[in-house]
């Protein structure tokens, strides 16, 4: 690993970083991390850069209108949530310094921080939180749209206090508000198209850090918010997020200490082992909790072959999902069984109807279904969507590929970036099948609903974009939303995921492994968040200062 040195030798190395990062000159250079340098520090110190390794350029900021993890790494220290989400999934405060819920569960009641101020110094109130949720989250978010539905009013009786009244007592709300609902400001949303606000590109937020530039192909650098409400933070001078689409090369320029962290959906598989050998990298499985991600096999659900279950079952028979652990994920992982991880062990079914390695029952079911061979063995030919920065999903994608040959199928790996991966599949929905890793936690309500209720065919990002539909899903989904009793929401949940495998909407090919890595020189990392690569705001470089001068 390459060391920043002090003295003479580090100025080198620095201005040689700073080179590398593309800052301004005109702009002062702060402390940067010293990898392998670290010493124990009985509190956070002051100073440095911390780098993020990001896979993906997102498309835009607004982390409310989205799920996508590219737009949420680089986002979550703008702004600021009501609460947390701790790694026990109980909430940690953030703007509301306190909260009560009515003995009744049907009315939250937060009090919010004084002195919050947005990053361009107007102040934050209330009514900024009402706006959010009402106008923002409500509409546009792929999980807020759905759960919207169960609250019947937001208020605000003075400019520090916001009231939530659900129709009915919620087990899903509260996780939401603390995972999910970063608060914008109204003053620059209200009356616009939120989708096309130039703040997403821009973003104003009240968090720890505020947005400086976007290099485009290059990186996305945030400066520390000397105004924010949390007097004592934030305690790095920058945070910066270098885009490297190639999976091995951000693994290696964590290792050569050209970036500080690289989370679990951007760390290449083939990587963890050798990383967790190098005593200057801490490799962590803490701090994914809310996750329960699946690596998944869409198909579109709306095109032939793919609307008849018999091909689609036909497809999952020829897949072997043990193989493809072995060698795109390294034994990392294991085999998911339906629509939810046993991570969200309350409402995981280990006893739905499974689909083993079969190429003799998926011929059969094919021939069931019509798709004769030609004289060249083909059945018909499709395309797999893939996101090509996503080392696990590109080298599973061609693994499927070899593996539907054998019963027919001609598959093209179509390796596309990012965006247009979700242009193809969740905007104009013009594809065959797509490989991603989707989350099922931190509550099926938020993770799952949102790929199988019919009410969420639209054309927002990790929505249904499958296009399932069944109503008697729709109807198990809906109740174990609105039910306020977990052992009843989790039967409902076990009904609806078995009814899934029935129909085999999808190919649940593998729980995803979650490993995170960071530079050990810094700290505050993976410490207390149930969604850790999204609440990096307190990290500092151990090798700081006592004081901020």
């Amino acid at each position: 690993m390459k060391r920043h040195l002090r003295g003479d030798q580090g100025n080198f190395k620095i201005n040689r970083r700073a080179v590398l990062q593309g800052f301004a000159a005109t702009v002062a250079l702060p402390y940067l991390s010293m990898p392998g340098l670290a010493k124990a520090q009985d509190a956070p110190l002051y100073g440095g850069t911390f780098i993020v390794g990001s896979g993906t350029e997102p498309r835009h900021l607004n982390q409310n209108v989205t799920t996508d993890s590219s737009t949420k790494l680089i986002s979550n220290p703008i702004f600021s949530k009501l609460v947390g989400l701790k790694s026990d999934f109980t909430p940690a405060p953030d703007l509301a310094r306190s909260w009560t819920v009515s003995d009744d569960g049907l009315v939250y009641t937060f009090d919010l921080e004084d002195g919050v101020t947005w990053h361009d110094g107007k102040p934050l109130t209330s009514e900024d939180v009402k706006f959010t949720f009402e106008k923002v989250l409500f509409e546009f978010h792929n999980i807020g749209k759905s759960l919207g539905q169960f609250v019947q009013s937001v208020t605000t009786p003075d400019a520090k206090t916001v009231v939530f009244t659900l129709k009915s007592p919620n087990d899903v709300f509260m996780t939401f508000v603390a995972g999910q609902s970063y608060i914008q400001p109204k003053h620059i949303y209200d009356g616009t198209d939120i989708m096309n606000n130039p703040a997403n590109l821009k973003p104003i937020g009240s968090g720890p850090f505020k947005f400086s530039e976007w290099a485009r192909g290059r990186e996305v650098v945030l400066v520390r918010n000397e105004n924010y409400f949390k007097k004592d933070r934030p305690y790095v001078d920058r945070i910066v997020t270098r885009f490297i689409p190639e999976a091995s090369a951000r693994a290696r320029a964590l290792e050569a200490g050209e970036i500080d962290y690289v989370a679990y959906f951007d760390l290449p598989p083939s990587m963890v082992a050798d990383l967790q050998k190098n005593s200057d990298i801490t490799v962590v499985s803490q701090g994914h909790e809310a996750w329960g991600s699946i690596v998944e096999l869409m198909m579109n659900l709306d095109k032939a072959p793919y609307n008849d279950v018999r091909v689609r079952r036909a497809i999952t028979h020829a897949i072997d999902r043990n193989f493809i652990i072995a060698k795109a994920n390294y034994g990392l992982s294991k085999i998911a069984t339906g629509p939810i991880s046993s991570e969200i062990a309350w409402a995981y079914d280990p006893d739905t109807r499974q689909y083993p390695h079969d190429v003799a029952e998926a011929d059969k079911l094919l021939d069931e279904a019509g798709l004769a061979r030609d004289g060249d063995g083909i059945r018909f030919k499709a395309g797999i969507v893939v996101t090509r920065t996503i080392e696990a999903n590109l080298k599973t994608a061609q693994i499927i590929a070899e593996q539907l040959k054998k019963v027919g199928i001609a598959v093209e790996v179509l390796s596309m970036d990012a965006a247009t991966t979700t242009e193809a599949v969740y905007l104009k929905r013009d594809y065959d099948m797509f490989i991603q890793s989707l989350t099922t936690g931190p509550d099926p309500a938020m993770g799952m609903q949102r790929q199988y209720i019919s009410t969420n065919i639209r054309p927002i990002p990790f929505t249904n974009g499958i296009g399932y539909r069944n109503p008697k899903v729709d109807d198990l989904l809906s109740r174990a939303a609105s039910d306020p009793n977990r052992q009843k929401r989790a039967a409902l949940y076990k009904e609806a995921s078995a009814v899934l495998c029935e129909d085999a909407a999808l190919v649940w090919l593998y729980e995803n492994a979650a490993y995170s890595a960071f530079n050990s020189a810094f700290g505050n990392l993976h410490s207390w968040a149930a969604e850790s690569i999204y609440s990096y705001g307190d990290v500092y470089w151990k090798e700081g200062e006592s004081s901020r001068s």
